[in-house]
């Protein structure tokens, strides 16, 4: 795995959150990335927002050596080579993006890869027997989030927290741990979302970290809770082919017009959710029976036919 060290300067408080979760990100495309204020030593890439004198400063410096640079409040400014531009508003993957190419990286870590040994995603290891189906604390750089299948939620200190998780968590750093029935989920005051929708969101987030499905023919156990993610409109879709009869990845992307790595990423959170049976797992052995065309209710039926899933 290739290492770099990055160096920030002058960023906000938001700037700086991404960017680190962005480092994260980048392990799979094979770099290692650690993330330290700059302090006028060498670095392998500059952040900094040149709106700041100090940002300024650092730029200059990190010009004359030949750093490459990623540059935060530099409107109007044309790109040059080895500097590339971006603005608060973009979210951690494409800053990782944009890293990947300033430092030259590899191409991500592909299925085979993650099979022969290499880091394996979080979200892909809560469908490992060890965790799926069970309270889990996860834990990173400080964070951590309480994930709880039977309450259908997940519970993080802050708001903050929960965001963080969620850019990150299709990221191999992230530490699991079963939890015991005494540890509470959350504190008061904290913040929480539904399981699924915060699984859906990570792995839509990190859809190009995660390795291919396991080959077969899956089904749904029942409708997925996305009241926060109703955006995902691929997985919705896939949610309704599969709550019907059991499929595979290759047949969901002939039938769905959902692209394959939608699809894949769709297929990780529910598993990670332990919303998916595979054919044959069912305690009868007979496939489920398919829903009538009304078998979606209340608030269900709407987002169903909002998106044309009814």
């Amino acid at each position: 795995m290739i290492r770099f060290d990055i160096a920030i300067a002058a960023l906000s408080e938001q700037a700086e959150q991404r960017i680190r979760i962005a480092a994260i990100l980048l392990a799979a495309y094979r770099i290692r990335a650690q993330v330290r204020t700059w302090d006028g030593t060498r670095c392998g890439a500059l952040v900094a927002d040149v709106s700041d004198a100090y940002g300024r400063q650092a730029v200059a410096l990190a010009k004359r050596r030949g750093t490459p640079m990623l540059l935060f409040g530099a409107d109007g400014q044309a790109p040059e080579p080895g500097i590339a531009l971006t603005t608060e508003a973009n979210p951690a993957p494409i800053l990782a993006q944009t890293l990947r190419e300033l430092l030259g990286a590899v191409e991500p870590v592909d299925g085979q890869a993650i099979a022969a040994g290499g880091p394996t995603p979080a979200l892909c290891r809560l469908a490992e027997p060890e965790f799926s189906g069970r309270a889990v604390d996860a834990t990173y750089g400080g964070r951590i989030v309480r994930i709880r299948p039977e309450a259908g939620r997940v519970y993080a200190p802050t708001f903050s927290d929960l965001l963080s998780a969620r850019d990150s968590f299709a990221s191999a750093e992230w530490h699991l741990s079963t939890a015991d029935g005494e540890t509470p989920a959350t504190d008061d005051g904290g913040a929480n979302r539904s399981l699924e929708a915060f699984l859906l969101q990570a792995a839509f987030q990190g859809r190009d970290q995660l390795p291919a499905f396991p080959p077969g023919r899956y089904q749904l156990k029942e409708w997925p809770d996305v009241g926060s993610a109703p955006e995902l409109v691929g997985a919705l879709k896939i949610a309704k082919l599969l709550l019907r009869e059991a499929a595979s990845a290759e047949e969901l992307l002939a039938c769905s017009k959902v692209g394959a790595r939608d699809i894949n990423a769709s297929l990780w959170a529910y598993r990670a959710a332990n919303l998916l049976d595979a054919q044959g797992e069912s305690a009868g052995g007979e496939p489920p029976p398919r829903p009538s065309a009304g078998a979606f209710s209340g608030i269900l039926a709407r987002i169903a036919s909002r998106f044309g899933l009814g």
